[in-house]
């Protein structure tokens, strides 16, 4: 008898694997694929990471952007999620590199096991890893990381919800929530339970729940004081939607699009023969697969949802403006689409085959003249996914249209080799900031230069984590979600004129900007950034008399003599004159952090913007804050207890296969 995750021949799933190792090794060689968001976000993060693994810098909070914010509790910090831990050992470049490469294997490796498990034919079943491997949106998630590594655990979460195997679908689950993508953790987890509803199925999601709730409690806390929800525009959260325009470049490779600046899957192609064959066995009326290509079909229509007249209403109403991006939902839909198009059980047709091939090289070869695509490409797709349709020809078929793609996965990841970084722009100018440094609010015209001059001017303007690996105390954030209290205080300081008060109380001494801007003297100017001095900048920290209202002054009532800022730890030395003051801070206020004066505990009060402060007596005083993540205690025990759950299951598991009169206990 077959043990639950035992599917078929190991050889089927080296081919799906080949695609990740060759990218993998390119980053051990030396070589990079500045994908997207890689260079300017995720290989900031990994820095960030790598410091904290260290022991250098503090886990729970950030205070280099967003005027400081929680680190532990974003999942894609990725302290949690062994892969990322590569930085630590290797370049960051070389790391984030390795690092997407091995998760393309994974997936690539996982989708061949799941269609294994599904009964497909090892041929079939490693043509369908390899061409997930290789597909446009596989590799374009290689630039928005977090995503890849998601999904790559989709097809081993659905394998193991098949098999019945708790421990294995709780992992994964678990797995694909540390990776940072709680959206695509959650749709894998629905997958799941639509593949094997039962309470076996249950038990192992909410046994994943418990297993991540270390992180997970403290992210539900910091998502409840964000600007998610009901704060967030509904065009926010509809951007990056697939327009129905762009679905023809699922079977029409090189397909030319529309510029659009928030498109956020850029390449949507897959290889032909699993859009055909995808739609072909739904006539074998299996569940699984029926299951897996309804979860295709669902997850592409809300992908598109937002697009349409109305649609957008419609999808914030539904997701209460929690989800942002719903193009991602692409990414599961490939792997859920190709790996059941693998499963086709070939029968004798009733069309002749040549007919058959035919008529599907022509519709792909009309669809390229009617979109002006590639057509010799489309050509050879059509002809391989309906020579795909014959019995004896599907595994033939299959690599063929599925190799014919390697070049145009190739120009996706752009390789390049490995070279330094050069320094920010300006940034001398920038890093003499005794505060923070204020990126003006964004403008197209800016989004447009920045799409020009690349990565350097992004991390020139400081608009994402860049300033977590070089040092700068940037006032925005590209985080997924930003403290609801700054972007009230953004929106008074973005007013320009009408708002300096705010601007200044940001404790911002540096702006940067692409364009010009009156009323503020030059400090640097370097390949259009302009790097502007703003002398009316409140310090991070002082002694006032009152708390601030809107548009008032303030008046000192002693000084701030020492500061000792250790991230998760921060201690003033004050001096306080007669009569008591208050020491007030300008960052992001965030109930996590524990106030003590001369070791005695007091409250925070909450003034305008992130401004906040604590009362303090006359005389010379030390002011202790420390910060732990809201629920960390809780997401702790949460998580112990379930693993030791899970190795209880583990454990009752292995006894019984030991066991040979057991049988495994009905779902």
């Amino acid at each position: 008898m077959k043990r639950r995750w035992e599917a078929g021949p190991v050889w089927a799933l080296l081919p799906a694997a080949v695609p990740g190792l060759i990218l993998a090794a390119g980053g051990l060689l030396g070589w990079t694929v500045a994908l997207r968001d890689g260079p300017a976000y995720f290989m900031p993060l990994r820095e960030r990471t790598a410091t904290v693994l260290r022991g250098q810098r503090g886990a729970f909070w950030n205070p280099n952007s967003g005027c400081g914010e929680p680190f532990f509790a974003n999942p894609q910090s990725a302290l949690l999620y062994p892969p990322a831990w590569l930085a630590v050992a290797l370049p960051v470049q070389r790391a984030v590199t390795c690092e997407a490469g091995l998760h393309v294997a994974l997936l690539g490796v996982g989708c061949a096991f799941l269609a294994l498990r599904l009964k497909a034919r090892p041929a079939m079943a490693a043509a369908a890893g390899f061409a997930v491997a290789i597909a446009g949106p596989t590799l374009d998630a290689a630039g928005v990381l977090n995503n890849l590594e998601a999904v790559a655990w989709a097809p081993w979460a659905w394998a193991a919800a098949l098999g019945g195997c708790v421990p294995g679908l709780a992992v994964c689950v678990g797995l694909a929530f540390l990776a940072a993508e709680p959206q695509l953790a959650l749709v894998i987890g629905v997958v799941a339970f639509a593949l094997a509803p039962r309470r076996r199925t249950i038990a192992a999601l909410a046994l994943a729940v418990g297993l991540v709730a270390l992180q997970l409690v403290p992210f539900l806390f910091w998502v409840a004081g964000g600007d998610r929800g009901s704060g967030i525009e509904v065009a926010e959260t509809c951007a990056g939607a697939v327009t129905p325009n762009e679905l023809p470049a699922l079977v029409l490779p090189g397909l030319s699009l529309p510029v659009r600046p928030d498109r956020y899957v850029r390449h949507l192609f897959v290889p032909g023969w699993c859009l055909v064959l995808g739609l072909a066995v739904l006539f074998d009326r299996r569940r699984s697969t029926t299951v897996l290509v309804g979860a295709a079909a669902t997850l592409l229509a809300l992908a598109v949802l937002p697009a349409l007249s109305s649609g957008h209403e419609i999808w914030a109403a539904a997701t209460g403006g929690f989800v942002r991006y719903p193009a991602r939902l692409i990414f599961p839909a490939v792997v859920a689409l190709v790996t059941a198009a693998a499963t086709l059980e070939f029968r004798p047709l009733r069309v002749p085959a040549a007919v058959l091939g035919l008529a599907v090289t022509l519709g792909f070869g009309g669809a390229a003249l009617w979109r002006h695509a590639p057509l010799a490409t489309a050509v050879a797709q059509g002809a391989s996914a309906g020579l795909a349709l014959v019995p004896g020809f599907g595994g033939v078929a299959t690599w063929a249209g599925s190799l014919a793609l390697v070049p145009d996965a190739v120009a996706v990841l752009e390789p390049a080799p490995i070279t330094a970084r050069r320094p920010i722009w300006c940034g001398e100018a920038q890093h003499s900031a005794r505060g923070r440094v204020f990126a003006v609010q964004p403008s197209w015209d800016q989004l447009g230069w920045i799409a020009r001059r690349g990565e350097e001017a992004d991390r020139a303007l400081s608009m994402g984590p860049a300033s977590l690996a070089d040092g700068r105390i940037a006032v925005r954030s590209a985080m997924p979600v930003f403290s609801a209290t700054l972007v009230a205080h953004l929106a008074e300081a973005d007013r320009g004129p009408a708002g300096r008060w705010w601007l200044d109380t940001l404790a911002a001494d540096r702006i940067v900007s692409h364009g010009d801007i009156p009323g503020f003297d030059t400090v640097c100017r370097e390949n259009g950034l302009t790097v502007y001095d703003n002398p009316q900048a409140w310090p991070l920290a002082q002694v006032v008399t009152q708390m601030p209202r809107p548009g008032g002054d303030v008046h000192p009532a002693g000084a701030v003599v020492g500061v000792d800022d250790r991230d998760d730890r921060r201690t003033f030395r004050i001096e306080v004159a007669p009569g008591g003051g208050w020491l007030l801070l300008s960052a992001a206020p965030d109930p996590g952090w524990r106030w003590k004066v001369d070791d005695r505990t007091v409250a925070v009060t909450q003034g305008p913007g992130i401004l906040h402060g604590v009362l303090v007596p006359a005389g010379k005083h030390l002011v202790e804050a420390r910060y732990r993540p809201p629920g960390l205690l809780a997401g702790a025990a949460g998580t112990l207890v379930s693993l030791l759950i899970l190795a209880g299951v583990g454990v009752r598991s292995r006894r019984k296969r030991r066991d040979p009169l057991s049988v495994a206990p009905l779902p």
